[in-house]
């Protein structure tokens, strides 16, 4: 401590030093900081609840109020509507009562406190209070160890939200450093993450440094605001940092591998880019062109297989191959430069770019027009305002082929995907992840089920193939083991199956190949 002195001498309020990362005055010391301290993938910097994945498994509430359309009298709370603890609806309805509690309003248009009610109950667990809804589970967690509690307490579980750390993944002294320009309050790792990417890049463009950090970190400030431009330059701005890549587009998927393969400075290297336009909407075909031709220019060389006319013009050199599907194909047809595709004979590309051919729009199948009295029925979306939805509410006419489009980026699969998808699963009771924020889902009465077709592979193992997904090796087997010589021989369906011990080739497990473990290269595959 050091102890100032005034003008006439006394002492004043002493200053405190200390040779280590430590407040004297609020008496908390700070860890000397590392690169892992920042990283939910290090046991160092990652939150000790969840182990740095922002959730955790708990009791989700969305499963146990999947239908916020329905009041608390029609069965709002879904486990209280079996035999098994109609006992629990029944005191609600009683406690409801007393409290003034309205039951037969909708969930969703309950107060904030009413619902609070509800879940929290009040008081003690005793007959003469309401326990709530929290409580309940909280009981069926004590007689977990029989085998239909925890069934039930399954169907009602999925990830949450960590109660610790808030969904940062990072312990709390990461969230104590912050970094901005001088006299600027600064910002800490979690804000960063949270800001879109084009935020980010503003942030780091401005920031300036005191010395001696501005030489320090002036390399390290250069790649980052070079990688955060790539990502902008391909339209990705508006994705935050913290954006989980299983939430992602295919269209953004490919963009962020592009980004990848600019962020890398390789030169004198062969791409291979298949179909990269895939999910982009046509105003961000250009912004992949440029990208790819910075590639090129960059001393490299991309093979791309690809649809769109746009990156076909954009080529420096172009092979069509065909002319037809299948067995009809397997021929060049053209090679060359784009603008001597005029000239190609027999080319259904050439066709279709010079507008010599056109997909003409078929004709709108015939069903009767809902009439002006009758509103059609429809499935509504409200409140919709996960990722960069603004709070809408969409109206999804039903019997009808409904087309969502838009920009890449715009919000079509949050809405679906993220949204409509999951929040229709809970409805029907089905597991599922956590639905995108939203206020409620009207009509999900008017449909019976809901399937996702996506971009996802067709198969769990590497023996899966569309004839085996799709059930026809079925048929096929079990008509070779109907053939004279296979019931002489006592051959069955799964004799005939490379998915079954008694069928596969024991080599190679009816994989075809057999897997090679290099201890320092890439793995090999040999043919078995």
């Amino acid at each position: 401590d050091v102890y100032p002195q005034s003008e006439d001498g006394a002492a004043g309020a002493p200053w405190r030093f200390s040779t280590e990362l430590h407040c004297p005055d609020c008496d908390i010391t700070y860890k000397d900081p590392s690169p892992s301290t920042f990283s939910f993938n290090s046991p160092i910097g990652a939150c000790e609840t969840c182990r740095g994945f922002g959730r955790m498994i708990g009791v989700d509430y969305g499963l146990v109020i999947p239908n916020t359309a329905l009041s608390l009298r029609e069965g709002a709370i879904k486990p209280w509507q079996t035999e098994s603890y109609k006992e629990c609806q029944a005191d609600l309805v009683k406690f409801a009562r007393k409290r003034g509690i309205p039951l037969d309003t909708p969930w969703r248009d309950l107060r904030d406190a009413e619902r609070a009610w509800v879940l929290d109950g009040e008081g003690e667990w005793t007959k003469s209070v309401w326990y709530g809804v929290r409580r309940f589970f909280a009981w069926l967690e004590t007689k977990a160890y029989k085998m239909h509690i925890r069934v039930l307490l399954s169907r009602y579980r999925s990830y949450t939200e960590c109660t610790t750390c808030r969904g940062a993944r990072l312990k709390p002294d990461a969230l104590l450093w912050r970094i901005g320009s001088p006299g600027s309050p600064g910002i800490d790792i979690r804000d960063l993450m949270l800001a879109p990417i084009d935020g980010n890049l503003r942030f780091f463009a401005g920031l300036s440094l005191p010395p001696p950090l501005d030489e320090a970190a002036d390399l390290l400030l250069n790649e980052i605001r070079t990688r955060l431009k790539y990502l902008t330059d391909v339209g990705l701005g508006y994705l935050n940092l913290d954006r989980q890549s299983r939430t992602l587009s295919g269209g953004e998927v490919q963009r962020i591998n592009l980004t990848t393969a600019l962020g890398t400075s390789l030169v004198n290297t062969l791409f291979v880019l298949d179909e990269p336009s895939i999910g982009l909407h046509a105003r961000d075909v250009g912004r992949i062109v440029g990208v790819m031709q910075r590639l090129r220019d960059a001393g490299n060389t991309l093979i791309v297989v690809e649809h769109d006319p746009k990156v076909m013009q954009a080529a420096d050199r172009l092979i069509d191959i065909g002319p037809g599907p299948g067995e009809h194909g397997g021929e060049i047809v053209f090679q060359g430069r784009p603008g001597a595709l005029a000239k190609a004979k027999g080319s259904l590309t050439a066709d279709y770019l010079l507008h010599r051919r056109r997909v003409e729009i078929p004709p709108a199948a015939a069903r009767p027009a809902p009439s002006a009295s009758a509103s059609p029925a429809t499935l509504r979306i409200e409140g919709a305002e996960e990722h960069n939805l603004k709070r809408i509410d969409v109206d999804v006419p039903l019997n009808r082929l409904v087309c969502v489009t838009g920009v890449s980026g715009s919000g079509k699969s949050t809405l679906v995907h993220d949204i409509l998808f999951p929040a229709l699963r809970r409805i029907f009771g089905k597991p599922t992840e956590n639905a995108g924020a939203h206020r409620g889902i009207v009509g999900a009465q008017l449909i019976g089920d809901v399937v996702m077709v996506d971009q996802s592979s067709i198969g769990r193992t590497t023996r899966s193939n569309p004839a085996s997904y799709v059930g026809a090796f079925d048929a096929i087997r079990e008509l070779f083991a109907k053939l004279p010589e296979a019931r002489a021989r006592k051959y069955t369906a799964g004799t005939f199956s490379f998915n079954s011990g008694n069928g596969r080739c024991p080599g190679c497990g009816g994989n075809g190949f057999e897997h090679v473990e290099m201890q320092f290269l890439s793995d090999v595959y040999l043919r078995c």
